[in-house]
C-alpha cells in the first residue's frame, strides 16, 4: 500500500505542476509512467476494463512416429516399397531397391565409365570391364548397373531419390528447431518454411516442385511432439456498453455514412486511425516441445516489447493508402537527439516524452498529411471519438481556403465493428511488422530493429511495400467488411501472402550474397534476405 501511496503522489504532483516531486526509484518511476500512459489512453477514448486468466499447465499430445515425409510431389511418384528406409541424407540416388547412392558418387562413375577414348570393331565405345568398375565402385554388382551408367550417361541427368531429400529435410528441421526452441526464439509455420529453404540452399539439395504445405508441417510436427502453445495469456476485454447497443449504434453510423457518401468519390472517402505498435513487436504464440508448462522466450530488448511508437495511417475507400505515414515516438524531453534520426519520404516523423498522440501533434497531422498537396480539394474523413478530432474551431483554422474538409465522427465503443483501419488494416499490417521482426531476431541478432533508424527504416519499407497497387483490394475489402457501400473486390491477397510467399526463389537477388532470402519485393517481385532488404534499405521504384 506503501508503494502505491507513494505512486499517487506522485501523479498528482505532476498533474497539479508541482515542483515539489516525492522521490521514486528507477522502478517506480517506471511504474508511474506506466500509469500515466494508461490514464491517457483511457482519456483517449471510452473506458477499457482488461481481466487475465493466466495459463497453468497443457494437455499433453503423443508424437506420431509414423509419420513420413512424403509430399504431393513423393505421393504421385512410383518408387520401391521400401524407398521411406532411405537414410537422411541429402542427394542420394536410388541405384537399385533399397540401395541408395551418394549424387556425386554416381556421377564419378558415369564419368569414369565414359573417360576411355576410341571403339571397338563393332563400334561401340571403349569402356572399362565389369570387375574393374565393381573394384573401384562397391555400389555396382552387375552389368544391368552398367546400363543404368550408360543410361544415366546418355540422358545427361540423374534424379535423386525424392523421399531421401525429404527424410533428411525433416530431420534437419527438427535440428534446428530444437537449437531454436532452447534459445527462446518465436517460431511459427512462416519461420518453419524459412528453415527448409535454408537447409535446401546450405546443403545444395536438388530437389524439384517442393513447397512445404501446411499438411507437411501439420504432420512433420506431429512427428516430433511439437504444438503452438501461448506464450502469454488470455485476454478478455469487458466494455461499459451493451453489446446490443453498440451494434445498433454501428448500424445508424455506417448506414449514415453511405448516404453522406454517395456525394464524393470514394477516392476523396478517407479513414484516419492511429495504433500502437510495439518496438519489439512479438507473436503470443511459438512452437515448442509438447508438454512443455513454461514457455520463455528471448528478445533482444525485453524493454522494447512495452515500449511503443504510434503510426497514423490515411486509407481511402477506392483502396490506396496515403503517399505518407504519420509516425509518433517516445522520446526523452520530447525532443530528437541532435544527431538527427532517419528520415524517409513517405514517413513524417514526429516525437513527444510518450508515444501518445496530444492536440498539437494532431494539427501536426492535419497540416503535413490531411491538407499535403497529394489530397483532394474536397473530401470526407471518418475518424473515431478521440477527443481531439472534435476540436472543429482547431482544425477549421489550420483548414487551406483551397481544401474543404467534412468529417464524421464514430460513435464511442464502435469503432472495432464500423472503422475500416481497425477492421481490415492494422491487424495485416501488425501481422507482417511481428514476421519482421522474428526473421530479424533469427538471421540478424546484432542488428537492433528496436533502435530508432532501423524502426523507422523498417516501417518506411513496410509502406512502401502496403502502397502496392496489387493490395488496393486489400484495403477496400476493408470497407467492405466494415459495412460500407464500396465494392467487394471477388479475390484479393494479404499483405503477408505476397510478401512471404512459400515459394521465394532459393537465393537472395543480391550479387555475391549467401543469405537466405525471407522476403518478396512486391514491386520487382525479386527475394531478399533480411540484410539486402532492410539494412541496405532496397528500392526498386
Amino acid at each position: 500500500m506503501n508503494l502505491l501511496y507513494r505512486i499517487g503522489a506522485y501523479l498528482m504532483a505532476r498533474a497539479q505542476k508541482s515542483s515539489n516531486l516525492p522521490n521514486l526509484d528507477t522502478n517506480e518511476l517506471l511504474l508511474a509512467s506506466h500509469f500515466e500512459d494508461m490514464v491517457a489512453t483511457a482519456e483517449k477514448d471510452d473506458f477499457t476494463i482488461v481481466t487475465e486468466q493466466f495459463l497453468g499447465n497443457f494437455e499433453d499430445d503423443m508424437q506420431d512416429k509414423s509419420w513420413i515425409p512424403a509430399d504431393e510431389e513423393y505421393n504421385n511418384m512410383k518408387v520401391y516399397p521400401d524407398a521411406v528406409k532411405s537414410p537422411g541424407k541429402p542427394n542420394m540416388v536410388q541405384f537399385q531397391q533399397g540401395d541408395f547412392v551418394e549424387l556425386e558418387k554416381v556421377k564419378e562413375a558415369v564419368k569414369f565409365y565414359g573417360h576411355l577414348k576410341g571403339s571397338h570393331n563393332n563400334g561401340s565405345q571403349k569402356r572399362p570391364s565389369l570387375p574393374t568398375m565393381k573394384s573401384r565402385f562397391r555400389f555396382i554388382k552387375d552389368d544391368h548397373h552398367l546400363q543404368k551408367l550408360r543410361d544415366y550417361e546418355k540422358n545427361g541427368m540423374l534424379k535423386c531419390n525424392r523421399m531421401a531429400d525429404l527424410e533428411f529435410i525433416s530431420q534437419e528441421l527438427e535440428k534446428e528447431v530444437r537449437k531454436q526452441i532452447e534459445e527462446g526464439q518465436i517460431i511459427h509455420y512462416a519461420t518453419l518454411r524459412f528453415f527448409v529453404s535454408d537447409i535446401i540452399k546450405r546443403n545444395n539439395i536438388l530437389i524439384e516442385n517442393f513447397k512445404v504445405s501446411d499438411s507437411w508441417l501439420t504432420g512433420w510436427k506431429g512427428r516430433f511432439g511439437l504444438s503452438s502453445r501461448k506464450i502469454t495469456k488470455f485476454v478478455a476485454l469487458v466494455r461499459h456498453k451493451d453489446r446490443a447497443l453498440i451494434e445498433k449504434e454501428s448500424k445508424k453510423f455506417v448506414d449514415g455514412v453511405n448516404k453522406t457518401m454517395r456525394s464524393y468519390n470514394p477516392a476523396n472517402i478517407f479513414n484516419a486511425d492511429q495504433s500502437g505498435f510495439q518496438l519489439e513487436m512479438t507473436t503470443a504464440r511459438t512452437l515448442t516441445f509438447t508438454g512443455v508448462k513454461d514457455v520463455h522466450c528471448v528478445v533482444q530488448n525485453v524493454s522494447a516489447t512495452t515500449h511503443s511508437y504510434t503510426i497514423l495511417p490515411i486509407i481511402s475507400a477506392s483502396g490506396k493508402l496515403h503517399e505518407k505515414l504519420f509516425v509518433t515516438l517516445k522520446e526523452p524531453k520530447g525532443k530528437f537527439p541532435k544527431k538527427g534520426y532517419f528520415k524517409a519520404d513517405n514517413l513524417v516523423v514526429t516525437c513527444h516524452t510518450s508515444h501518445i498522440m496530444t492536440k498539437s501533434l494532431m494539427q501536426e497531422f492535419f497540416e503535413k498529411v490531411v491538407f499535403d498537396k497529394s489530397m483532394p480539394k474536397k473530401s470526407l474523413l471518418m475518424v473515431d471519438s478521440w477527443s481531439s478530432w472534435k476540436d472543429k474551431g482547431l482544425i477549421d483554422s489550420i483548414t487551406p481556403r483551397s481544401k474543404k474538409l467534412e468529417m464524421v465522427i464514430i460513435p464511442p465503443g464502435c469503432t472495432g465493428h464500423v472503422q475500416p483501419c481497425d477492421v481490415g488494416i492494422f491487424g495485416g499490417f501488425k501481422k507482417v511488422v511481428k514476421t519482421i521482426t522474428s526473421y530479424c531476431q533469427l538471421t540478424c541478432k546484432n542488428y537492433k530493429l528496436c533502435a530508432r533508424d532501423p524502426t523507422l527504416k523498417m516501417i518506411s519499407q513496410v509502406w512502401w511495400q502496403l502502397r502496392s497497387p496489387k493490395l488496393v483490394p486489400w484495403v477496400r475489402q476493408a470497407w467492405a467488411a466494415a459495412g460500407y457501400n464500396v465494392p467487394k473486390p471477388p479475390h484479393w491477397f494479404t499483405p503477408h501472402q505476397l510478401l512471404f510467399p512459400r515459394d521465394l526463389d532459393r537465393d537472395c537477388v543480391r550479387a555475391n550474397c549467401d543469405f537466405t532470402p525471407m522476403i518478396k519485393c512486391i514491386y520487382c517481385e525479386q527475394s531478399f534476405c533480411f540484410s539486402c532488404f532492410f539494412v541496405k534499405y532496397h528500392k526498386c521504384c
